[in-house]
């Protein structure tokens, strides 16, 4: 399934309403309505990217396709989505995974429904990038390898390059190596995947982790981030 992913998906300036980005949703998509309540978050005109893990650990994974099929919604790949593209829930390493990292949402799922979110995530790109006013924004899920552009970056995914699709999904050097130095050819770069310590945003350079721990409920400070793009440049 893997080969079938899109590498990279580009969208124009939103000329009609905001655009937001939100961390790591993980199931919890009663609370980032919530948060686009309080966001007045306008579905006429906004739009919303997420940089992937949807799913997972939080309560109400089911609720997925329901959030891929509305258009103003867009998402990259995470590495829990991949997990459903690559691992059999009848196999003894799918059935470990799935019990170990909060999937049992899908073991309860009948064979219809699996394949319908699974037809979805083999849609999502590995990559977004999108353009706002202030400039050019790329959403990855988890990291880019150490000194390399955006543009090398795409390249390279659109190329199949085993090594760099394992740090966009699974990549975590950056962020627990503190490196400072910006991913260039590109002007802001969001990702997820490591929550941040603190449950606070973390910048490197101009990339931007905004994984704060929904799912961590027992928590104080755990929450979802939900950022406008204007906030990366303010």
């Amino acid at each position: 399934m893997q080969g079938q992913l899109t590498a990279s998906q580009g969208f124009s300036i939103n000329r009609q309403g905001r655009d937001f980005i939100v961390g790591d949703i993980h199931g919890c998509f009663d609370e980032l309505n919530t948060e686009l309540s309080r966001l007045n978050f306008d579905p006429a005109g906004d739009r919303l990217f997420a940089v992937g893990d949807l799913i997972d650990r939080g309560p109400g994974s089911e609720k997925v396709l329901s959030w891929l099929n509305q258009p103003w919604f867009h998402s990259c790949l995470g590495n829990h989505e991949e997990m459903i593209l690559t691992l059999s829930p009848d196999s003894e390493e799918g059935l470990s995974w799935y019990q170990s990292y909060g999937g049992d949402w899908w073991l309860r799922l009948d064979e219809e429904a699996r394949g319908a979110i699974m037809a979805a995530f083999a849609q999502l790109p590995l990559a977004i990038e999108l353009e706002t006013v202030h400039g050019r924004v790329g959403l990855v899920h988890a990291d880019i390898p150490k000194g390399m552009s955006w543009p090398a970056f795409l390249r390279l995914l659109e190329m199949g390059d085993l090594e760099t699709r394992s740090t966009a999904l699974w990549g975590r050097s950056r962020i627990r190596r503190l490196l400072s130095s910006p991913v260039k050819g590109i002007d802001r770069v969001v990702c997820g995947h490591s929550v941040t310590p603190n449950r606070k945003i973390v910048i490197k350079g101009n990339v931007w982790f905004i994984e704060t721990g929904a799912f961590l409920r027992d928590e104080d400070a755990a929450g979802l981030t939900v950022i406008s793009t204007d906030q990366l440049f303010q």
